[in-house]
């Protein structure tokens, strides 16, 4: 496998992953999805300083927070119907709002945090 595919693979892990911690702290105590998401970030900005830190596949570097933040927003989405908004409110929040919005900047955020790392360190 190349290094683009296993850092391709890796992404959508630890997208899995993150739906996956997502849905039980929804289910279990929805007061600290904020903090997950604080910390999924911290996660985030390690993974890409890890996988990133010996390589130029900047290409690639680009759109990994991105796809882990994507399947974990998606995923949310049936329990964010559930819990908090209407059908429609719901779709155009998780479906519409956050991958245009909410999650570039976040990736962005990530990216130069994880970046900022790889120079400096």
């Amino acid at each position: 496998m190349t290094i683009t595919g296993f850092n391709f693979g890796a992404a959508i892990a630890e997208g899995i992953i993150g739906c996956l911690l997502l849905g039980l702290i929804s289910k279990k105590k929805p007061n600290l999805r904020v903090a997950f998401y604080a910390v999924f970030i911290v996660f985030e900005i390690a993974s890409v300083v890890m996988h990133y830190a010996h390589q130029e596949n900047s290409a690639f570097f680009f759109i990994h927070p991105y796809i882990a933040l994507l399947i974990t927003d998606i995923s949310d989405y049936s329990t964010y119907v559930r819990g908090v908004r209407t059908v429609r409110e719901a779709a155009f929040e998780k479906l519409i709002l956050w991958p245009v919005i909410v999650i570039p900047i976040m990736s962005a955020f990530i990216l130069t945090t994880g970046w900022l790392v790889k120079l400096y360190f």
